[in-house]
């Protein structure tokens, strides 16, 4: 369960990265770049996570 809250937060994040670079009052002169890679990082980090088994 923990993995997919951490697939859904990167992926929450690389949407928030797609808005800013779609709005006109943001300027962040190419830095959301790095933001989506943050959230495909932990998209990744979910992806592979391997829970406790009990």
């Amino acid at each position: 369960m923990r993995s997919t809250k951490i697939m859904l937060l990167g992926i929450s994040i690389m949407l928030i990265a797609l808005f800013i670079q779609n709005e006109e009052g943001i300027n962040l002169y190419g830095r959301e770049i790095f933001i989506l890679a943050f959230g495909f990082i932990l998209l990744l980090i979910g992806f592979f996570y391997k829970g406790k088994k009990q």
